[in-house]
């Protein structure tokens, strides 16, 4: 099993990620060096309550998300994940976006 620090920082890497920044653009953002914050993610030393909370806050995410250590995203972040990939996508991957969408739909209704 793995440790806290590993588990924090793998979550910490995760909601930076759904939130589409780099580790730069993050450390940018809360005052840290890049190499703290990698270090950070990689579980190679805790982060303090003050980092946390400036991630927290930068996040726009609860303090309790750095601990729900369960990878299933809820549905609003699913919502979220479609919305910016399909207001950032060009038209041949909203197309296959939709075709994807629409065969997922069709599988679900075939099965009740």
């Amino acid at each position: 099993m793995e440790d806290a620090r590993h588990l924090v920082g793998q979550r910490v890497q995760i909601l930076r990620k759904r939130k589409q920044l780099s580790q730069e653009e993050l450390a940018g953002r809360i005052g840290i060096d890049t190499k703290s914050l990698s270090r950070l993610e990689r579980g190679l030393h805790y982060p303090s309550l003050e980092t946390l909370e400036r991630i927290r806050l930068e996040l726009n995410v609860n303090l309790k998300d750095f601990f729900d250590f369960d990878d299933n995203p809820s549905a609003e972040e699913l919502r979220n994940f479609l919305m910016r990939t399909a207001t950032k996508a060009d038209y041949p991957n909203l197309v296959k976006m939709a075709d994807a969408v629409k065969a997922a739909l069709k599988e679900s209704e075939s099965k009740s």
